[in-house]
């Protein structure tokens, strides 16, 4: 296998999916103007268009129905891999699967289509791409380019984009469904919800079916091929499996969180994230910009990549964009030998499950991507456990549910459960286990409520563990926006808000019962009204009424360790950045559990500085980041970088980028404080155990 993935960090796409002439000619294309191009930008990978969301190829196709850019008037795709070839740059084959508009157009048939058979678009601000299905004759069709492409191009990989299976009611997709499922394929809005879970599946299915024939007709022709597909990280853990890295685009947030969501979701698969928000070509945004958004992506453990519509109508590219790419990318180099061979440092792991993707989605989104790039509940709440996480400055990881074991769990100090709809018995098991040795679990909302089928349980499936009973999820105030209010029962002493008034939860709540080994923390107060047509209060939502005796926090001891319950979509609401508590309220509960990390970047500015805590044999490696230019379009100062605590010795401390200096350390009682300087854009801090 082609192994230069394992090595590249400095990816680049010219993102041009081009109709065919008078609209954009490609009359003016030039390699040796591209080959000025890579030099500028400093890549060390290009990924090259072979056959775009137009359909069109780069290249003379000789598979019947295949149609080339009349712009082109060579074999492009030849001449550029030779370039890159040459310069020893990885060449990464891009091929789109289901946004086909000139297939579409050509062979009707072969469209993917709405249950009254008109066929499915795209339908965006800008774009219309028409869908194709790979069960119909398209399939055959997109393979056999892509065993051209391999074998007169040799490409080192095969990027594979819009990739997925999208909902299709063509007569060979209501065959199918109806042969697996034996009832024909729902059509209306809410049997496509009551159907859901096999619908999924049966969409998983096709395209992990499709990628496994793919891959096995392309590596029969070179073994050595590398295959990935767009959005990775979002696919199940089955398909993600099957690649031999992972690429995405960033879905959560921004490239911070959405890189850390990646490289844990992947780990030993090289993965790469590529934003194409990074960058609008002729409305450039400031250098300081590109450097924070592509070395947020280097600093959390993925290769960078990036892509941007820079190619103009004619064939000619703007430069503009190659001299920003490079300055990031000069700085990305330069630090490239702090970014490999290092794991990151573990204190919380945030559990993520396939299996509770579908549960609680208010739509199915037909499209494939679209399904991809729409979260679903329990993402939005991982994600507010990596926000968490990063605000308290403690180092975490994502947790995907099938790579649970008990040797893996104990590395942590504490597993959060964000929303984990589904936690089959197996998983429960190993959670019982990890409290009983010391662990700690902070839990939320539905967590365990549901079988994987979509079906609601009466007592979660850690009730035992969490110290609760028969949950009854309450919405009857889910148009107040929030429905509950939370009241401390007196001990601990909280601070922040919860020391001085009642914090509102957001527009749901779980009804439950403490169980008589656990101690309730906070209650649940109700509003003194459920907003409709006769009754409100004011302006805003409805204030605090009567306390409900609802327990909202619960805490219980297991063996050597604890747990916490809170009884309301707690990392939901973290992610939302509405309510202004939940980071005050997530620090005391590791303070009340004594969580604290082997490394932790104590700062005042939490929300302007970002860290990230890797690990090597011998050292510790810190990366600071300031998000000043990403909130300040490109304006920055210079930041405190506060202070790192390690509860272990440290025998030396030093900056490394941007410029080396020797750092101050205090130990006492075996624990180390660096102070750390001042910066503008980003340092790496390396002490060594």
């Amino acid at each position: 296998m082609s192994k230069k993935y394992t090595a590249t960090r400095r990816c680049y796409l010219i993102d041009h999916h081009s109709p065919q002439p008078p609209d954009v000619l490609l009359n003016n294309l030039n390699i040796d103007e591209y080959d000025a191009f890579f030099e500028t930008a400093g890549i060390d990978s290009l990924m090259v268009y072979c056959k775009d969301h137009w359909g069109v190829t780069y290249y003379p196709s000789q598979v019947p129905g295949a149609q080339m850019h009349e712009g082109v008037k060579r074999d492009w795709i030849k001449e550029v891999s030779n370039r890159l070839k040459e310069k020893e740059i990885e060449f990464v084959a891009y091929y789109c699967i289901e946004y086909d508009e000139g297939a579409a157009r050509r062979f009707p048939e072969w469209r993917v289509t709405r249950p009254d058979g008109t066929g499915r678009i795209r339908d965006d601000e800008f774009a219309k791409w028409s869908l194709c299905c790979y069960q119909t004759g398209y399939r055959e069709y997109c393979l056999k380019q892509l065993e051209e492409i391999v074998q007169n191009y040799a490409p080192d990989a095969l990027f594979l984009d819009i990739f997925g299976a999208s909902l299709c009611y063509c007569e060979h997709c209501r065959k199918k469904f109806e042969s697996i499922y034996h009832y024909p394929l729902p059509e209306d809005l809410e049997d496509v919800l009551a159907h859901k879970t096999d619908i999924i599946e049966f969409l998983n299915h096709n395209a992990k079916e499709f990628l496994a024939e793919l891959k096995q007709r392309v590596k029969a022709i070179d073994p050595t091929l590398a295959v990935t597909i767009n959005f990775s990280c979002h696919y199940p853990k089955e398909i993600r499996d099957m690649l031999d890295y992972q690429f995405s685009e960033p879905l959560l947030k921004d490239n911070w969180f959405s890189s850390a969501y990646a490289r844990d979701t992947a780990v030993g698969q090289y993965p790469i994230l590529a934003p194409g928000e990074a960058s609008q070509v002729y409305n450039y945004s400031a250098v300081s910009e590109y450097i924070c958004d592509l070395s947020s992506i280097a600093a959390q453990g993925c290769r960078v990549g990036m892509y941007s519509g820079s190619q103009h109508i004619d064939g000619t590219l703007d430069f503009e964009e190659a001299k920003r790419l490079g300055a990031a990318y000069t700085e990305i180099k330069k630090m490239e030998p702090y970014l490999v061979d290092r794991t990151p440092v573990k204190c919380a792991g945030i559990i993520q499950s396939d299996l509770s993707i579908a549960i609680n989605i208010s739509s199915l989104e037909p499209d494939a991507i679209l399904r991809a790039k729409r979260h679903n509940p329990h993402q939005n709440a991982v994600l507010g456990a990596m926000q968490l996480c990063e605000h308290a400055k403690v180092p975490y990881m994502v947790l995907p549910e099938r790579t649970l074991n008990k040797d893996l769990l104990k590395e942590f100090d504490v597993i959060l459960l964000p929303e984990v709809f589904v936690i089959e018995q197996d998983i429960a098991d190993l959670l019982t286990e990890y409290t009983a040795n010391g662990g700690t679990i902070i839990s939320s909302g539905q967590s365990g409520l549901w079988d994987a089928d979509s079906k609601k349980r009466e007592v979660s499936t850690i009730a035992g563990l969490m110290g609760t009973k028969e949950s009854t999820i309450h919405t009857e105030y889910q148009q107040n926006r929030w429905s509950a209010y939370l009241k401390p029962t007196g001990s601990p002493k909280f601070t922040g808000l919860l020391s001085c008034t009642t914090p509102p939860v957001s527009e749901h709540f779980i009804e439950t019962t403490a169980t008589d080994d656990s101690e309730t923390l906070l209650n649940l107060i109700l509003p003194c009204v459920a907003c409709d047509s006769e009754h409100w209060v004011n302006w805003w939502s409805p204030p605090p009424g009567a306390d409900s005796g609802y327990p909202a926090l619960i805490c219980r001891r297991e063996g050597n360790g604890s747990t916490y319950y809170m009884a309301f979509d707690f990392f939901t609401m973290a992610s939302q950045e509405s309510f202004q508590y939940p980071n005050e309220l997530f620090a005391d509960l590791l303070e009340l559990a004594g969580i604290v990390p082997t490394v932790q970047n104590l700062t005042d500015i939490p929300d302007i500085i970002r860290t990230a805590y890797f690990a090597t044999k011998d050292s510790y490696i810190i990366h600071q980041i300031s998000m000043m230019p990403k909130r300040f379009h490109g304006d920055v100062c210079p930041v405190s970088g506060g202070t790192l605590e390690f509860k272990v010795p440290v025998e030396q401390a030093k900056i490394v980028y941007p410029e080396p200096a020797t750092l101050k350390m205090d130990s006492i009682d075996g624990r180390t404080t660096v102070a750390l300087p001042d910066f503008t854009l980003q340092q790496i801090i390396v002490c060594k155990k």
